[in-house]
């Protein structure tokens, strides 16, 4: 057993660039409360993940959990809490329409729907080559300029209509986008077992027992 707090810091998920940004915002976020008071930088050091990463692996939560020197599970309660972390790969171009009063009045539900033809996926999915995410997001602040559209965390479209978002759709195809960080590979399954005198284990000792006949001596 490992004693608590001897356990070894997990590995960086970033690349020595996107760890320089992530050290200098961490630097930032830290610094504006008291040192005992360090772990409220806990929704902000997140953002700082995502925003390198495209999304929050586990490996990412467990990182900013050694920094801030929070337990791993409490960094994933606070993450999976708020609807503005993405605990999944997401696109290179993330559009997000804004769901809120002043922009559903304004059409930004016709605005999603059209999103969803025109980039052939439900909201909440990605493009098959990895292009384009969509999601509804909550109040951009937007409501002057309504319906809104926020693109990748960062960029705002106001007056947003559907010849418009044919149009930044088009530019955006053109553009590299950020690349996001891969998901995991996913765990190998074991066959299927068709009948009971199958063999259920796969390694070199996996003997066939006469189940059928009866019995469980190996044949």
């Amino acid at each position: 057993m490992i004693a608590r707090g001897t356990e070894a810091a997990p590995p960086s998920p970033f690349t020595p660039e996107q760890q320089r940004r992530f050290d200098e915002g961490f630097d930032w976020a830290v610094g504006k409360y008291p040192p005992e008071r360090r772990k409220s930088a806990l929704l902000a050091v997140l953002h700082l993940a995502q925003d390198q990463l495209g999304w929050l692996s586990e490996p990412a939560m467990a990182y900013v959990g050694a920094r801030l020197e929070i337990a791993p599970v409490r960094v994933r309660e606070v993450a999976t809490f708020y609807t503005m972390y993405r605990l999944k790969p997401v696109g290179r171009h993330q559009i997000g329409v804004c769901n809120s009063v002043s922009c559903w009045a304004m059409g930004s539900e016709r605005i999603l729907h059209h999103c969803e033809e025109r980039l052939g996926i439900k909201t909440g999915h990605t493009t098959k080559d990895g292009q384009f995410s969509l999601e509804e997001v909550a109040c951009l602040a937007a409501c002057g300029g309504a319906p809104a559209v926020l693109v990748n965390n960062f960029t705002y479209f106001e007056n947003v209509t559907p010849d418009s978002m044919n149009r930044l759709i088009l530019e955006l195809a053109e553009r590299p986008g950020q690349e996001m960080a891969k998901a995991p590979e996913p765990r190998p399954t074991l066959p299927i077992i068709e009948k009971q005198s199958f063999p259920q284990a796969t390694g070199p000792e996996a003997k066939t027992t006469a189940a059928e006949a009866g019995t469980t001596e190996p044949k």
